[in-house]
């Protein structure tokens, strides 16, 4: 199998998904809108919600690896178009399909629907989801990885924390700063669907993907701050801005965002590359401090917090 598409694959996810199926010898063509061509592939433009300038495209793929379908309708127009050739059809959704669960971890048996707090864009994903994997003549996996990250994440996260930390900015964690998070590297992201790719059956299955390890918010920013080698000042939401949605001051909302990873971990021979402080090692590494010290201005709702 060597002849792949890649649907989206210029931005995050595709600077360390690209390289790797490059590497491994595979002829990568991307479909996207063609503002930010990939070296060493091939390019189709197009407006993936417009239906009729998809079924101009003729060309056929043994697989598709979709990175930016966001909606059932986006999947069913990329899959009326390229589904009844593939042998493989790799989507990339997330934990912010699952509705909310009461005591323990979302697993793949858990319903999805998306709980309340992610809004339409879980609701959105969750149909995606289910419109892929009950299609009857082409395998497809969905993977819910929780919060990615890594050198090439254009998300202000991780550079939030290490821009306040490194500019003796206050943070302010959400609630009291025991919300769980968990996360993936983009480059594990990427190993996983080359592993994906070299089954000789691949599945219809959803699978959660993340390292194992869970964090809360506060070890994470402690443990991003000790990377950076800088003690933080760190306050908390409950105490000084109780009335304030968590996003307004913070990368994340005081919400859990971490799965159930029993099912990779005891049915697929693969396990991330990355631990998760040598993950963020990695990810701080690949910026200067300068340019990191620069990257998050404050946001209002910072501006509006008396300390």
């Amino acid at each position: 199998m060597h002849n792949l598409l890649v649907i989206g694959g210029s931005g995050f996810v595709g600077a360390s998904l690209i390289p790797a199926l490059l590497s491994k010898g595979y002829n990568v063509t991307l479909l996207n809108r063609g503002t930010r061509p990939v070296p060493g592939t091939r390019q189709l433009v197009a407006d993936r919600n417009d239906p009729f300038a998809m079924q101009q495209i003729t060309d056929k793929f043994e697989a598709v690896i979709d990175t930016s379908a966001y909606t059932r309708e986006q999947s069913r127009i990329a899959f009326n178009t390229f589904g009844i050739h593939a042998k493989k059809w790799i989507h990339l959704s997330s934990a912010a399909v699952y509705k909310e669960t009461k005591g323990h971890l979302p697993s793949e048996k858990d319903p999805i629907g998306g709980a309340s707090v992610w809004g339409v864009y879980g609701r959105d994903k969750s149909e995606a989801d289910h419109f892929l994997l009950n299609q009857e003549h082409t395998p497809a996996v969905a993977i819910r990885p929780p919060y990615l990250y890594g050198p090439n994440n254009d998300i202000d996260r991780e550079q939030f924390v290490w821009a306040r930390a490194l500019t003796e900015r206050p943070i302010i964690l959400p609630g009291d700063g025991q919300t769980k998070l968990q996360f993936l590297h983009e480059e594990d992201l990427a190993s996983f669907i080359l592993y994906l790719l070299a089954m000789h059956a691949m599945p219809t299955e959803a699978i959660n993907l993340a390292d194992p390890h869970i964090l809360t918010i506060e070890k994470w920013v402690k443990m991003l701050c000790d990377i950076a080698e800088v003690e933080p000042e760190i306050l908390y939401g409950n105490d000084m801005a109780p009335s304030i949605p968590a996003r307004e001051y913070f990368p994340f909302r005081d919400y859990n965002c971490a799965l159930d990873v029993t099912r990779y971990l005891e049915n697929f021979d693969w396990q991330p590359q990355y631990k998760l402080r040598d993950g963020f090692t990695h990810t701080f590494k690949s910026h200067s401090k300068e340019e990191l010290a620069k990257s998050s201005p404050p946001t209002l709702a910072e501006k509006a917090i008396e300390y």
